[in-house]
């Protein structure tokens, strides 16, 4: 299986300070990956660095090539980028305006207006993001009205229309009841059917339900990589192993 990102002796400083150390991996897509590991082993700023982010941050230094689909993204537009990989933050940040307008802000930008198309939109992403039967009689009503959950599933679907390839997650549930974290849940293994997938989670239980491959970091480096299952119930590193197990992390 092709891989869809891949990352070529990735390295990142802040300064003299480095945030992540020659990382090497292929992410495949239609996949879910779950990227794990302690507080400040890199893991933000692996997302960051995927979706060209990490550009506008004037003191951040990138060494490494990241390709999609076999393209280096420092040669591609900005734009370009970000539409073809999303990014959904760990707070939830809905415009400042109703959902409808939420859900067309990006379909509009690229030049849709005709309203049945924009309708259609809104009513396939917000189907996808298990949201669309909770809102659907309250469209106008304003994003910043809906529960954490919804917001956050509403973060998706906006996120949706812009019709990424790959679609990054950064710890999507941190702030989220169980009910709440088991709809996202729900919500992301139907998407990867259409979309590749990489969450960060800080939740170990999470990422052995919905992960199809895991990553672990440590200190900014890839300490271990493969498919969930060999990397939950296998794994070769002691580190990963000591992780897992809530020695340490």
């Amino acid at each position: 299986m092709e891989e869809i990102l891949m990352l070529k002796n990735v390295s990142v400083f802040y300064g003299e300070h480095p945030v992540l150390k020659d990382v090497n991996m292929g992410i495949r897509p239609g996949r879910i990956l779950a990227v794990m590991g302690p507080s400040g082993s890199g893991k933000t700023t692996l997302l960051r660095a995927l979706n060209g982010l990490l550009w506008e941050e004037p003191e951040a230094e990138m060494k490494g090539e990241i390709c999609l689909q076999g393209r280096d993204t420092r040669t591609m537009d900005r734009e370009e980028l970000r539409r073809r990989v999303g990014l959904v933050f760990q707070t939830p940040q809905p415009f400042p305006f109703s959902i409808y307008k939420n859900m067309t802000y990006a379909p509009r930008y690229y030049g849709i207006r005709k309203k049945e198309q924009l309708e259609e939109i809104v009513r396939e992403k917000l189907m996808m993001a298990g949201l669309y039967e909770e809102v659907k009689g309250e469209l106008s009503k304003s994003a910043l009205k809906l529960s954490g959950g919804q917001k956050q599933r509403l973060c998706i679907a906006r996120a949706l229309t812009a019709e990424p390839e790959v679609l990054l997650l950064d710890e999507p549930c941190s702030a989220l009841d169980v009910k709440a974290s088991a709809v996202i849940e729900e919500t992301l293994l139907g998407l990867k059917e259409r979309y590749t997938i990489v969450i960060v989670t800080h939740n170990i239980s999470q990422a052995r339900r919905i992960a199809d491959d895991a990553a672990f970091f440590s200190e900014g480096r890839l300490v271990e990589y493969g498919k969930a299952e060999t990397l939950f119930t296998a794994p070769e590193k002691e580190e990963t192993r000591s992780f897992l197990t809530g020695v340490c992390g």
